[in-house]
């Protein structure tokens, strides 16, 4: 790279120098042609020549010049033509041309002398001329120029100029690329930039570099389902995006896949040193000399990957690596698309080659100074989660601070659920290792290797310190199976992780001809709009926390290819107010039900039963929030159907409009009731996003008016500016520096505006909320570093070219929760504005509306209005004769119950096409009500949206289900700190928060369906029943319950059923619920044969159970919950053999599971009173109340009322 700027330095020199030779002789040519060509068109001269000749001696013409001139004088005569024919005309100066004639000199030397002469033939002016046409004043007061030497000079200027102006672009690059890199620019700030959606933040709040993950890794391949998208061709490839990437477990992850043939992963990530890791980790375990199970090659990646300091041999190798980086020799099957990220990843590597590379002295400096740093950040960790819980152990202990530090770190850790039933010796081994680990801030199987220096790859590149929580490599491989546990070792973790990287990075060296790795160096909704790329599978489970649920689900709906089976995964974060779908529905201004019409996916998660919510179980030290992943995919687009507005669509984007221009953005935990804080970084960007994808999808956008939404004037600019933008108007992108930083006792506020207001008003009353205010919430911030930290140096951001703002306006950058001002910019005449050329990201398409067909007979859908439960058209028909014969069918495919699409078609007129209408949410293929009317000739169609039954894909996908024959019986142990993961009670009271555990929750009015029928699972789990019928009035289920309880693969117990529904339960139901049934065997089918071999006749009263629904709701809760679990699994083998799975077959082979409760604090029920005045069983009010022996809270009038109870209420009872 140096040498490089050296090159192209001189060449940008000598191109500069050549050009301004090449202006200033053009510049003076062009002055004398001006001043003499004129005066070329004279009348010839002709020269008379005496017969006398005469020797000229050059001698004599040095020594005596007067004399010489006066004797040649004297022999020429010269007269003026009358007749200009008579010369050359081809050229006038030809005289002068001739190199044998030297009268013109001569003739010029005696004017010169003698230009008093008023007798001479010659006009003095004249011959002068013709002098001039061989040399011209070059400069004032020095010696004349001959015309061949500036032709000469023009050539010369001209050949080099086309050469230095095909360089001139190569050198001005690398030379900006070169400071770029020193001065540690990001060259696309410079040149152009894309706004993102998402509200600016200070640098503060920022989330900071964090070298390696803290969560397990997952493999987002797993259930990606490679039927039907995956050609036969060989060169087929599956891309994925991993957002916010980290390191690299999760790319290794995905290679563990057998599927797919060819891979391509995009590695996305903001912070330059987690993409430099990355590489420098891929380029270790990507040589070909390099193996996984040698003890230095893996002792070597596993330094690097994680310990802080090294040996000198890592450092060797370290140093070899890098130097291999820095000459751009990347492996064969890694590239960086960009050359200005690569760039900054160069000055990366060679700042760490730097700091590898000091000497002893220095290296030990730096080493001492980290760990001093590492030891301090041990102590800061319980300032910011616990504040003052360190300081009362260390007093309880009587301990300093960093050895109570230290413990508790140590005994957190060893609470995981992993370790739980382990012998107190492992326990033992396990805590020391942890101890050793953060003591020392490293942890390798290698014994008594002596550190040399410090590893460069966890430091800040510009300071060289230490800014990061403590960290251990374990963290990253919990929850661990007791089957990757090694406890025959001394480090039994070390080792432990060790064997499962090293499968991971097997994994990836055996797929590396099949598997291609792209880095992108980019903030991530950025990335998703400016790259053209689209995906098979993106993850982003790691950014909605300073992103926004919106923002990420509308840039992510973009990438997503076309494969009916592409899927993206997000994380949300509950808590003990906000169940996931609360969550959702909140962040993204919409319900359930309409999120396919808004946003144009659908959740693949049924987080309205939250029945997979089992990461909270595992989380013994998570104390704010609970991680839960949702699965999106895309859904069918409207077809041939024009949508109406609607009051629940209106209500919708009202609502989305509300939260996207918040005058003032409410603080996350100012109020338990808001929606985590997701939709605070919205802004009127993320409308615009949402709306513009939407209009894209429906293909019109003629109802949807600016007078819908409720927006604060304070945001007609920011509007218009987006409008404009959209629209192909003139941009213009204005930048401006810091002129003032206000001063304020607060702290640096997380969220940031920025305002135009006028100078007057705003110095007399700091009110936001007047006519002249103006907020813009989409801005670009631009970062200075300094050695006091970071601050903001520019601020960028686009108006419309007629913007009109004058020097009455200020602008400012605000706190964006309570107003107060921050940082005071330059006015708008010292604003550097230049055009802004970047195309808006979501390309509209023409209108997608079917036109009217050309036949004279058809139909059209004149309106389609939706609301969350249903959809409502009216169908107009085109034709003059009798309509008749309506008919509407689906693509229903059984046993799914529900469909996207629909064809309405008539017998009269023949002629008449069906109608094909197409819906994003799948509607009740059973509950479809049409009517005909035949005078008006249309049809009105109601359409009910399936909200509690699968959906068609989720019936017909191939992707891996869990086999009942390979799961292992659920062993229940006792319900004690360590083994309550082991327990099924602790499990069904998982379900409930605190404030539903007394039984008097249940019989109030407001209690949900789900909370009820949550108790009814534990019940059913926990009995010993074998044979339930369950259902309301004459719809029920009859079950078998399938003993002893699984183990799922995720840890949770279920209870395998087989169900049956339908004509069969009414007829057999009341028969085998009563004593001793008999049947004739002359009138046994086929069916009652099915029917006998589940539910045997003459089956003991004891194993029997009969449950009622109490309301409409819950039954259909219960039925949802089973034929959706019906998806999940493979029958069991007797299953198969003794009952019918195909078609509409009224059996099922289902399961049932615990649905837990989306909250992470159980709060002690003490405090909740019961409800002493009746029974909880009869509500009868006895003279004397008999009280649970156990828990003391639950109250009954008999000792029958309360063993008829003890089935529910020992789910909830809690011994005192």
């Amino acid at each position: 790279m140096i040498h490089s700027l050296r090159v192209y330095s001189w060449n940008l020199f000598l191109g500069i120098v050549c050009l301004v030779l090449h202006f200033k002789i053009f510049i003076e040519t062009k002055t004398l042609i001006r001043r003499y060509v004129p005066k070329y068109r004279r009348k010839p001269v002709t020269v008379k020549f005496e017969n006398k000749s005469f020797i000229r001696q050059p001698s004599i013409i040095s020594s005596d010049a007067r004399l010489d001139l006066k004797l040649t004088a004297e022999q020429v005569l010269c007269t003026i033509s009358e007749n200009p024919s008579g010369v050359r005309e081809e050229n006038p100066s030809i005289i002068s041309q001739d190199p044998e004639i030297i009268l013109p000199a001569v003739v010029h030397y005696r004017m010169d002398t003698d230009e008093s002469d008023q007798h001479s033939h010659l006009p003095s002016q004249s011959i002068n001329n013709q002098h001039d046409t061989e040399s011209f004043p070059w400069m004032p007061n020095r010696s004349k120029v001959s015309r061949l030497e500036v032709q000469a000079a023009l050539n010369l200027s001209v050949n080099i100029l086309p050469f230095w102006l095909c360089t001139f672009p190569v050198a001005c690059n690398t030379i900006v690329l070169y400071w770029c890199i020193r001065l540690d620019v990001n060259l696309d700030t410079i040149v152009k930039k894309m706004l993102t959606s998402v509200r600016r933040e200070s640098s503060d709040c920022k989330p900071g570099y964090i070298p390696f993950g803290t969560t397990r890794a997952r493999n987002v391949l797993k259930d990606f389902c490679f039927e039907g998208n995956i050609s036969n061709v060989d060169d087929e490839v599956t891309k994925v995006l991993l957002l916010g990437c980290g390191d690299l477990r999760n790319a290794f992850k995905a290679t563990t896949s057998k599927n797919p043939p060819n891979l391509e992963i995009h590695l996305n990530d903001s912070h330059p040193s987690v993409l430099a890791r990355n590489i420098v980790i891929l380029k270790i375990v990507s040589a070909s000399d390099f193996n996984p199970d040698n003890d230095e090659d893996f002792g070597f990646l596993w330094d690097v990957w994680y310990n802080v300091d090294w040996p000198e041999e890592t450092r060797k190798r370290f140093l070899s690596i890098v130097k291999e980086l820095m000459n751009e020799k990347l492996p064969d099957n890694v590239s960086i698309q960009n050359k200005s990220h690569l760039g900054k990843l160069k000055s990366l590597w060679s700042n760490w080659h730097s700091v590898s590379s000091k000497n002893k002295n220095d290296s030990e400096s730096l080493l001492k100074k980290v760990w001093g740093q590492w030891n301090q950040s041990l102590l800061d960790l319980w300032d910011v989660l616990y504040p003052g819980l360190l300081q009362a152990q260390a007093q309880l202990n009587n301990a300093d601070l960093f050895t109570a530090s230290l413990d508790e770190l140590a005994k957190q850790f060893q609470s995981r659920e992993g370790f739980i039933g382990l012998a107190p010796s492992i326990k033992k081994k396990i805590y020391d290792e942890i101890l050793k680990c953060y003591r020392n801030g490293s942890s390798r199987l290698k014994k008594n290797e002596k550190p040399v220096c410090v590893n460069p790859t966890l430091l800040n590149p510009k300071t060289h310190d230490w800014e990061k929580f403590c960290l251990t490599p374990f963290q990253g491989y919990l929850p661990i199976a007791k089957g990757e546990l090694i406890t025959s070792v001394e480090q039994i973790m070390t080792h432990s992780c060790s064997e499962i990287l090293k499968r991971l990075v097997s994994s990836y060296r055996s797929r590396i001809p099949t598997v291609k790795i792209v880095f992108h160096l980019e903030e991530a909704i950025k990335h998703c709009y400016s790259d053209a790329n689209k995906f098979d599978v993106i993850d982003c489970s790691g950014h909605v926390g300073h992103v926004g649920l919106a923002n990420l689900v509308v840039a992510c709906c973009q990438k997503l290819s076309d494969n009916p089976n592409a899927v993206f995964y997000t994380e949300i974060m509950t808590d003990r107010y906000h169940s996931a779908n609360t969550i959702v529905e909140k962040s993204l201004g919409a319900p359930l039900s309409m999120i396919p019409t808004i946003y144009g996916l659908r959740l693949a998660d049924h987080v309205e039963l939250r029945d997979s919510a089992v990461d909270y179980l595992r989380c013994n030290t998570l104390q704010r929030g609970r991680p839960v992943i949702l699965c999106w995919q895309k859904v069918p687009n409207f077809q041939n159907i024009k949508l109406d507005p609607s009051p629940d669509f209106n209500r919708c984007i009202t609502k989305l409009a509300k939260f996207c221009h918040q005058t003032t953005c409410p603080k996350p935990a100012s109020s338990p009731t808001s929606s985590a804080g997701s939709e605070i970084y919205c802004t009127p960007l993320t409308f615009n996003y949402i709306l513009d994808s939407m209009i894209k999808r429906l293909g019109h956008d003629c109802w949807l008016l600016p007078d819908l939404f409720d927006i604060a004037p304070q945001f007609i600019l920011a509007r218009k500016t987006l409008e404009d933008w959209k629209n192909g108007k003139k941009m213009v992108k204005l930048s401006a520096v810091i002129q003032s930083i206000v001063k304020s006792k607060e702290k640096p506020s997380p969220l940031l505006r920025l305002v135009f207001v006028r100078k007057d008003s705003y110095v007399l009353n700091r009110d936001l909320s007047g006519p002249d205010v103006h907020f813009i919430d989409n801005f670009e911030l631009e970062f200075n570093h300094t050695s006091k930290g970071v601050a903001v140096k520019t601020v960028s951001f686009l108006l419309p070219s007629d913007h009109g703002f004058d020097e009455t306006y200020t602008a400012i950058v605000v706190n964006a929760f309570n107003g107060m001002p921050l940082l005071e910019l330059d006015p708008f005449k010292s604003m550097r504005v230049e055009k802004y050329g970047v195309p808006y990201p979501i390309v509209q398409n023409k209108s997608q509306l079917p036109l009217d067909p050309k036949n004279k007979m058809y139909m059209k859908v004149e309106s389609c209005i939706e609301s969350e439960e249903q959809y409502t058209l009216r169908i107009a028909i085109e034709s003059d004769g009798n309509v008749s014969g309506l008919k509407i069918s689906t693509n229903e495919q059984a046993p799914c119950e529900s469909c996207h699409d629909v064809t309405v078609s008539l017998t009269q007129p023949n002629k008449i096409k069906p109608l094909s209408l197409t819906f994003p949410f799948p509607i009740l293929a059973k509950n479809v009500q049409a009517t005909l009317h035949p005078k008006s000739r249309h049809v009105d169609l109601l359409l009910k949206k399936s909200l509690l039954e699968p959906w068609p894909c989720e019936f017909h996908n191939k992707k891996s289900k869990w086999i009942i024959g390979d799961l292992v019986p659920w062993k229940n142990k006792p319900l004690t700190p360590e083994e309550r993961f082991k327990n099924l009670e602790h499990h069904l009271s998982s379900q409930f928060v605190s404030k539903e555990v007394s039984f008097a929750h249940f019989r109030e009015s407001n209690c949900s369906a789900l909370d009820k029928l949550r108790l009814k699972l534990g019940v059913l789990m926990s009995s010993v029943a074998e044979f339930v019928s369950y259902g309301r009035n004459d719809d029920r289920y009859l079950l078998k319950l399938h003993r002893p309880l699984l183990t799922s693969p995720t840890g949770t117990p279920i209870l395998l059923i087989t169900a049956l529904h339908d004509n069969l339960t009414p007829k057999f139901g009341p028969k085998f619920f009563t004593i001793n049934p008999t049947v004739s065997k002359e009138k046994e089918t086929d069916q009652c044969k099915i029917f006998a071999k589940v539910f045997p006749l003459g089956t003991p009263n004891d194993i029997k159970r009969k449950m009622d629904a109490e309301t409409d709701e819950e039954f259909q809760l219960f039925r949802f919950l089973l034929r959706l679990n019906s998806t999940r699994i493979e029958p069991s083998k007797r299953q198969k053999k003794n009952i019918p799975l195909v078609g509409r077959s009224p059996w099922l082979a289902t399961f049932l599971s615990p649905l837990y409760q989306d909250s992470v604090s159980k709060e002690s029920s003490d405090d909740e009173p019961g409800d002493e005045k009746c029974c909880a069983v009869c509500k009868k009010i006895p003279e004397k109340l008999k009280r649970c022996s156990r828990c003391r809270s639950t109250v009954y009038c008999s000792v029958e009322c309360q063993h008829s109870h003890w089935p529910m209420h020992k789910l909830i009872c809690k011994k005192l």
